[in-house]
């Protein structure tokens, strides 16, 4: 396609010092080794070229680029019949001298790489814009208007004009109704469970105090490091999609997607199909015949659901602007809930980091929220360090308390302390509800912690669809990923003083 001058042209000078930065400093293909850089990124095949055969250079352990390295290289590359070679086109865009003039540009106009790589994206982008007829580009103003704008500023732009075209849908209406009619539907609404969100896995306490994963709300799930945030989050809301065949999305910023993807393996193997593995035996490999067909029952059970029914996300960079634009993206193909693993103050911010945690919270909401995109969120959070209190409440947040108040449920948890065990002076009372054959009344029934089992307590610290005062105990193991519902305990906020 031929695009118009004003999105070629600028793009070029910036091209050239991109690749002079990347071949000053090879390290710097590392800085953007996540970035999506292709041959449509650049305008001129010369420094697609160059920013290829560095990048190959790189990824070859060469870490200092010059002529003599970079001739060794280029002659040491394998010809293929019937095409050019990358030494005949090294020779045809000039050889080193080509680099060594736009390298001696870089050391004049040092440390903005970043600058010259973010108006690359802006041109590619707006070639993008071009090709699928979503710019005017017969309108001089407004292509003056977009080449002046930053990267940053464009996509605002842009999301603005969007946001703008479709305001007029679900939105600015005003509908008169009688309150009283209908109460027969109203009451057959209620008879089906409408308000009822997705049913947690193996978590009938837990999901009836809450009432489920609801979309367009907002919960937090946050534990003291090491306790099992991601262990959690994937047996009790990602079992419950896969169950449930719902689309979700997952955004990880501190587990990479093969991790997942063997926590899921291990996870379905021991919570669906009861043939646990080891997550030890997970670590150190060289697997028996039994953990292998144990692996592949779960990849078997897996592979009866859409391949993308669960979208993985691995934030490098995290940022939250990054998780919205994704789900406004994801909303329309039906993915209809997202987990945050782990939710942080954005690393971009220039703010108070408390200040930036809000701010992202109250950002993140306004994304999900039912007149929004309607979308059920769930976001692990770190317990703040030395809040690890017997009684667990908002306190325990520090200084970012503002985040929980766009949540409609806050879950936070710790391990049982050894003294809360059975015979110990804290000892927990336990217990599970009955129903009594003989009053027909609803009545508690002691449930015994076994003294040599790790037990996790939740605490519903904010509720807005129950009551908060019974917290739910779960019995762990670790080894298998297994987090087990057992039973209630109620604990009053006066234990902290006996601490």
């Amino acid at each position: 396609m031929e695009y118009i001058e004003e999105f070629v042209k600028p793009s070029k000078i910036h091209e050239s010092l991109f690749v002079g930065y990347l071949w000053s400093t090879p390290p710097l293909y590392e800085k953007y080794r996540n970035h999506e850089i292709t041959k449509d990124t650049f305008t001129e095949g010369i420094w697609w070229y160059f920013y290829y055969i560095g990048k190959e250079m790189y990824e070859n352990s060469i870490r200092t680029f010059d002529d003599t390295t970079t001739y060794s290289f280029l002659t040491s590359r394998p010809v293929e019949v019937g095409r050019k070679s990358y030494f005949d086109y090294y020779n045809q865009y000039g050889g080193y001298n080509s680099i060594e003039e736009v390298k001696e540009e870089c050391q004049k106009d040092k440390g903005n790489d970043e600058y010259h790589f973010s108006e690359i994206q802006k041109y590619e982008s707006l070639r993008k814009f071009q090709s699928e007829s979503l710019v005017d580009v017969s309108n001089k103003e407004l292509v003056t208007k977009l080449t002046k704008m930053t990267l940053k500023q464009m996509q605002s732009f842009f999301q603005f004009k969007t946001s703008q075209i479709f305001s007029h849908i679900n939105c600015g209406e005003v509908v008169e109704y009688d309150l009283l009619d209908n109460l027969d539907t109203a009451i057959d609404k209620m008879n089906q469970g409408e308000a009822m969100g997705l049913p947690l896995h193996d978590s009938p306490r837990l999901s009836k105090k809450i009432k489920g994963w609801r979309r367009g709300e907002l919960i937090y799930l946050i534990l003291s490091s090491g306790i099992g945030k991601s262990s959690i989050f994937m047996e009790k809301f990602i079992l419950a999609l896969l169950e449930n065949n719902e689309k979700g999305m997952v955004y990880a910023n501190e587990e990479n997607v093969w991790k997942t993807r063997n926590l899921t393996l291990a996870t379905i193997a021991s919570k669906v199909l009861n043939k646990p593995i080891n997550r030890e035996k997970l670590i150190e490999g060289n697997f028996d015949e039994k953990t292998i067909e144990r692996l592949n029952a779960a990849k078997e059970w897996l592979e009866q659901k859409p391949k993308d029914i669960i979208k993985f996300y691995d934030l490098k960079k995290y940022r939250a602007e990054d998780v919205i634009s994704r789900i406004q993206m994801m909303r329309p193909l039906g993915y209809g809930y997202a987990g945050l693993d782990t939710f942080k103050a954005s690393s971009s911010s220039e703010m108070a980091r408390w200040e930036a945690f809000s701010n992202d919270a109250q950002a993140i909401f306004d994304c999900i929220k039912p007149e929004a995109n309607n979308v059920g969120m769930l976001a692990t959070v770190q317990l703040k360090i030395g809040k690890e209190y017997r009684y667990l409440d908002m306190s325990a947040i520090g200084k970012s308390l503002e985040i929980v108040e766009v949540a409609s449920t806050v879950l936070m948890g710790r391990l049982l302390f050894a003294d809360e065990y059975p015979g110990k002076k804290e000892e927990l009372f336990c217990y599970n509800w009955e129903k009594s054959d003989f009053d027909g009344k609803w009545h508690k029934k002691e449930y015994k912690l076994d003294p040599d089992k790790t037990y996790l307590i939740i605490f519903i610290c904010k509720n807005r669809s129950g009551d908060t005062s019974e917290q739910i105990i779960y019995e762990v193991n670790y080894g298998i990923n297994s987090f087990r519902e057992v039973c209630y305990s109620q604990m009053g906020k006066k234990s902290n003083s006996q601490f």
